[in-house]
């Protein structure tokens, strides 16, 4: 049996060593599926724990740092909103009209 421990500093289980029962591999960062201690299984980000590590050595970053929000992907963005807009094909919330009281005494007097 093979167990990791739970690195995440947000993570509810941080510190926690589980069974690990499997590898789903999926992209960059692979899931592992973990036995938890009340017996229930669990997947968790493989960077989330301390898989392949070995003793004593500071966690490595598996993968480069990657921005999670790109100044220039944000404003494509904007400018696919604005073309949208422009071309009339961006949907616009509904505004819930007022009645008028003349409409709102029609309606109670005449149900």
């Amino acid at each position: 049996m093979e167990y990791v421990t739970i690195t995440h500093p947000h993570h509810p289980l941080q510190g926690q060593r589980c069974e690990l029962i499997r590898i789903r591999r999926r992209g960059v960062d692979p899931d592992l599926v973990l036995r938890l201690a009340d017996g229930t299984h669990a997947a968790i980000a493989m960077s989330w724990t301390d898989y392949g590590e070995e003793p004593g050595c500071p966690p490595a970053l598996s993968a480069p740092a990657v921005p999670l929000l790109d100044l220039q992907g944000l404003r494509q963005i904007v400018d696919l909103f604005d073309q949208l807009r422009h071309d009339d094909r961006f949907p616009t919330p509904r505004r819930r009209t007022r009645r008028t009281h003349a409409a709102q005494r029609t309606l109670r007097d005449n149900p």
